[in-house]
Parts: C-alpha cells; structure tokens; sequence
C-alpha cells in the first residue's frame, strides 16, 4: 500500500499538479485585446524619442525644400550708388596753397550724379538652382521614407513585446497554480508522514518538488517583470496608466 501511495505522490507532482492547472488557460488568443495594443502602438509612436528625432528630420527636409525654392531670388543682386553734384576742392588744401579763392566746392553736372540704382542677374547660380531644389526634394523623400520604416518597425516592435507579456503572465499564472497544488500534495504528505502512512523518501520528493516549483515561479516572475519593462521601454509610459 505504501509503495501505491508513494506512486501515487509522484504523479501528482509531476503529471496531474501542473495539466490540471493548464487547463484553467491553455491558450493566451483570449487575452490578446486588439484595442488595447492599438493604444500602445499609439502612444509608442508619440512618445519614442527615435520617432520624435526622425519628425525632426523631416521637418527640416520640408523646410529645406521651401528654402531652395525661395533661393532663386539669390540670383538677382540689388545695388546702389550715390554720386553727389558738388565735391569738394581738394586742391585748394594742399600744402602751400595761399589763393584764399581756390578753398571752396567745386560745382559740376553728369549724367551719373545723384543716386543710382543696378539690378545685377548671376545666370549661374540661376541654372544651380533647380538640381538644388531636385536634391532637397529627393532628400525630403528619404526623410519620409525613414519615418514610414520606422513607424513600421515600432509596431512590429509593440506587437512582439506584447504578445511575449502576455506570455509571460500567462505562465505565470500556470507556475502559480502549480506551486499551489504541490504545497497541498505536500501538506497531504506531511500529514500522512506524520502519522506514518508513508516513507522518508515521499516525503523528501513532496518537498523537492515545492521547493522546485517556488524556484519556477520566481523565475515566472522575473519573466513577466522583464517582458513589462521592454514593453514599457517601446511605449514610454506605465503600462497601468495606459487605458
């Protein structure tokens, strides 16, 4: 009867405590909330800081273009010139120079007196212009690109990490119930130790067994905390404070 019973222990620790519990969650499509991940895809998108760098970039691509469009003026050069109708004698200071009468202004008329205006054209810089304005353009694209690529990348990124936490609570809810069914095995055993109904040897299995299950359900755990901060990492917030 002993040798039965003590059969019968090891079967529970190892076959009948962790299926029993699985079958409480064997799948985890159930707990897979499509709006919910949309809400963290949304907000890994608004807050990731590699997101907000690229959406520098492209604005700077979108001004770069405006930019080399408003650049064709840079082709035309606008100048002036002052040219006065009196100058002044500069003979008449010179050194030895005693005609009072010389000291004075001297008055003349030419068509280039007054002030005058030039509008300079550089054709040059003007034929420069539309490559400068194609590359800017091909640059904005690239911009662009990178954006739609990354936003790509990011919610393949959310969806993974997600679906790992998931896992990873859902095996921890396995290891916990499992870690309970072998500490009622093992009172079960304790008790009937005690009362000598079976041997050292089941005895010492009930409390390897607990003692392995405890260590597995740590391990569940730190699973589950390190799934929880790689996804909190991608959406930038806690995840308790995204509804």
């Amino acid at each position: 009867m002993s040798k039965i019973y003590t059969l019968v222990i090891v079967l529970l620790l190892t076959v009948v405590a962790a299926p029993n519990s699985a079958i409480a969650q064997n799948s985890i499509i159930p707990e897979i909330s499509e709006p919910y991940l949309e809400k963290l895809i949304a907000t890994a998108k608004a807050n990731y800081p590699r997101v907000k760098s690229l959406d520098e970039r492209l604005n700077i691509a979108k001004n770069n273009v405006s930019r080399q469009r408003l650049s064709y003026l840079d082709a035309l050069t606008f100048s002036y010139v002052y040219q006065p109708n009196t100058t002044l004698n500069l003979n008449a200071l010179q050194p030895g120079n005693t005609d009072g009468s010389a000291i004075g202004n001297n008055n003349r008329t030419s068509i280039f007196s007054g002030t005058q205006f030039g509008l300079f054209f550089n054709l040059g810089s003007y034929l420069q212009k539309p490559f400068a304005v194609k590359q800017s353009k091909r640059e904005l694209n690239i911009a662009n690109n990178d954006v739609q690529e990354y936003m790509l990348t990011l919610t393949t990124l959310v969806k993974k990490r997600y679906y790992t936490y998931l896992q990873r609570l859902a095996s921890l809810k396995l290891q916990t119930q499992a870690s309970t069914d072998a500490e009622s095995v093992m009172k079960d055993v304790k008790y009937r130790f005690e009362k000598g109904e079976v041997t050292v040897e089941s005895y010492n299995q009930a409390r390897i067994s607990v003692t392995q299950q405890t260590q597995a359900k740590i391990t569940a755990e730190t699973d589950l905390f390190t799934a929880k901060a790689d996804l909190e990492e991608l959406v930038g917030e806690k995840l308790e404070d995204i509804r």
